[in-house]
């Protein structure tokens, strides 16, 4: 585990890559960290999508307003969020599967009461309260990603700029990409992560101090050294 840290402190965006097939087993190791993160309630909201056409990876790029590294990355992972999955058929599906992981009864009336509590159910807040749990949820994914990937020595960039439902912008070709992807009424495209050999070998971007983003027992209390 002590090599954990320099690995993350290594870390910088990627966004010149060598034209280099990242090999399948490698990418399947690297999406698979992704399936692996913790997710609140074992919802696990989310799907990946592994593009590597170039029609399709210029598309891509077009949606993520023109962001050249997009259709040059070997791979670019279309992550998306799955409204459905609190849905009340895949929470009580959910949530049976983890009884049965941990030895415990399952108590289907339980679950069903949990979904009558906005605490355990973004889909009675409303659309905004739900994506923004979505976004929460895979970003967890995204960030073991990210690491696996730079674990296996390739480069990652997670794209900020994106035309989708919430951006609210280019929504014809946001569209059309979805038809092309096949992707399902219920899934939203959150965000793109592209991936390939770096090219670059970019100095990580400054850090705020240890103090000014973490406090022990209440704000403002340091830890000693």
């Amino acid at each position: 585990m002590s090599e954990l840290i320099p690995e993350i402190a290594r870390w910088a965006s990627i966004r010149r890559y060598e034209q280099r097939p990242i090999p399948n087993d490698v990418l399947k190791r690297i999406l698979d960290a992704a399936r692996r993160a913790p997710s609140w309630s074992n919802v696990q909201p989310w799907h990946f999508i592994a593009v590597r056409d170039k029609t399709m990876k210029s598309k891509l790029r077009q949606l993520a307003v023109g962001q050249r590294f997009v259709e040059t990355a070997d791979t670019v992972i279309v992550c998306c969020g799955d409204r459905s999955a609190w849905s009340r058929e895949q929470r009580i599906r959910q949530m049976k599967a983890l009884s049965e992981v941990l030895g415990q009864s399952f108590d289907e009336e339980r679950v069903k009461r949990s979904l009558n509590d906005p605490a355990y159910n973004p889909l009675l807040r409303g659309e905004e309260v739900l994506i923004a749990r979505l976004y929460e949820q895979i970003s967890l994914a995204i960030a073991f990603m990210i690491l696996q990937a730079r674990h296996e020595g390739v480069g990652s960039c997670i794209v900020g700029a994106f035309a989708n439902e919430v951006t609210a912008i280019n929504r014809e070709l946001y569209d059309e990409v979805r038809l092309d992807l096949g992707i399902p009424k219920d899934m939203t495209i959150l965000t793109l992560v592209t991936l390939g050999y770096p090219a670059e070998d970019p100095k990580p971007r400054p850090r705020k101090p240890f103090d000014e983003v973490v406090s022990l027992e209440r704000y403002a209390n340091f830890f000693n050294d």
